[in-house]
Order: structure tokens, then C-alpha cells, then sequence
């Protein structure tokens, strides 16, 4: 069982409950490990619809923290979800600065 408890809603948590009260009773041990979820430019650039050579750029600008995995970058999925959340957050203010410049003509 692979979870994120970030997302996780109160049914979920119920569930997660309900999984090691069975294992309780049935005297089982239930191993628990956790683990950054990290994300290879490619997925990141899937994710956001841009090109691993822009995801690549923002990195190197710093604009995406990034750790590196031998020689390769990863993307911790916390990192994604601001980046992303702060990408969206942009368009739409330029977004609403360039309907305001048409509708007042700015």
C-alpha cells in the first residue's frame, strides 16, 4: 500500500485504520517506511505541459529546487506541487492584467 498523506481525506485515514486493525487481529505486523517521492525532469515537464529543457532551465535558474541523484536531477513531489501551484498562480494574475488591459484599455 503506497500512500500520500497529504491527500489523504478522513475516509482514507478510516481505511488506514480499518488495514492495521485487521492486521491486529489477525496477529500480522504491518511494516511502515516512508519515502520523498521524487519526480525526473521529464515527469515534471509532462505534469506542468513544458519541455524537460525548460523544466532543465528553471532548475539551473533555481526556480525549481532540485536534488541530485548521481548525475541526475530529481524533483521532490512537495517542490513540484509549489512550483506548480505558484506557475498557476502567475498566469492567472497575467492573466487578469491583460483582461483588465483590454477591457480599460491599459
Amino acid at each position: 500500500m503506497t500512500v500520500n498523506p497529504s491527500h489523504l481525506s478522513d475516509d482514507d485515514w478510516a481505511r488506514v485504520r480499518a488495514f492495521l486493525d485487521a492486521a491486529r487481529a489477525k496477529g500480522e505486523v504491518v511494516d511502515l517506511s516512508t519515502r520523498a517521492e521524487l519526480l525526473t525532469p521529464a515527469e515534471v515537464a509532462k505534469r506542468l505541459g513544458m519541455s524537460r529543457s525548460t523544466v532543465r532551465r528553471r532548475i539551473l535558474n533555481g526556480d525549481l529546487k532540485a536534488v541530485k541523484v548521481g548525475t541526475h536531477h530529481r524533483i521532490p513531489l512537495a517542490e513540484y506541487e509549489r512550483f506548480s501551484d505558484e506557475l498557476m498562480l502567475r498566469m492567472a494574475q497575467a492573466s487578469a492584467a491583460d483582461i483588465e488591459a483590454e477591457l480599460f484599455g491599459e
